[in-house]
């Protein structure tokens, strides 16, 4: 059976309190948890992931309900802030002050995409001679950005923004699943969740920019070195196009993880 809850995991975190207590902290500190995971234990000490709302899991200890539907995370009533989990989702998020929205990328909600790295990203400059263990380098910061999210119709904020890589977004992938972006050239700042597009329902070529994702079927090296080509063919219907193929040099692929067992 198809999954189509919205909250895919919850964030458990013992003692922690939606009014008293701080969002950073519980997306620091806090363990996902999906429906099959949670234990009766856990109750009334899970929330959403995007407005932190206390949850609760229905029904709370079986896997299905009586109608065959795949038990799912829900909200409490006691608190109702605006979230794209509870109500049908709009198109787009719109901040009715400039404050708020820079108070938005301080709690790490949202986030402003000036572009993506043209080149590959640099590790930091060290005086240890030996290879850099750290984190890569996959942001940023950028300059200050005009973005039309505000309530208004044609309101700009001022807010700053971050030079960023694909991988970046890859990179605590649940966490950002839930974060609003401001990529460029949109409009608005859609969740990050919204913006994915499944190689599966693309039946037309389009020139605009997205960000898509897909199944490997099989990947090989057309080539002994590592600068040649290695076609990573991806699962895909068959139809007027009759396939998915990602063509990159080997050297590449094999950075990303993609390899002749991928």
């Amino acid at each position: 059976m198809e999954d189509n809850n919205l909250i895919k995991f919850a964030y458990y975190l013992e003692d922690w309190d939606f009014e008293k207590g701080d969002k950073k902290v519980l997306k620091k500190e806090a363990k996902e948890v999906t429906t099959t995971e949670y234990l009766p234990e856990m109750k009334g000490q899970i929330f959403c992931p995007e407005c932190s709302v206390p949850l609760f899991k229905s029904p709370e200890k079986k896997e299905f309900d009586t109608n065959g539907r795949k038990a799912f995370f829900a909200h409490g009533r006691k608190y109702t802030p605006d979230c794209s989990l509870r109500v049908k989702k709009a198109e787009g998020k719109k901040y009715t002050s400039e404050e708020l929205a820079k108070k938005a990328i301080e709690d790490d909600e949202l986030v402003i995409v000036k572009g993506f790295m043209k080149l590959k990203p640099v590790p930091p400059k060290n005086d240890n001679p030996q290879e850099y263990q750290g984190d890569p380098v996959e942001d940023i910061d950028g300059e200050l950005a005009d973005v039309p999210i505000g309530r208004h119709n044609g309101e700009s904020f001022s807010l700053p923004s971050r030079i960023t890589t694909v991988r970046g977004l890859c990179r605590n992938f649940n966490k950002n699943m839930y974060k609003y972006f401001h990529l460029p050239g949109r409009k608005n700042a859609i969740q990050l969740r919204d913006l994915l597009v499944d190689i599966k329902n693309v039946h037309n070529i389009d020139d605009v920019p997205r960000l898509y994702f897909a199944k490997i079927k099989s990947s090989i090296n057309r080539g002994p070195t590592p600068q040649n080509i290695r076609q990573t063919m991806f699962e895909y219907p068959r139809g007027e196009y009759v396939d998915f193929c990602l063509k990159a040099v080997d050297l590449s692929s094999r950075e990303h993880g993609i390899d002749d067992n991928s």
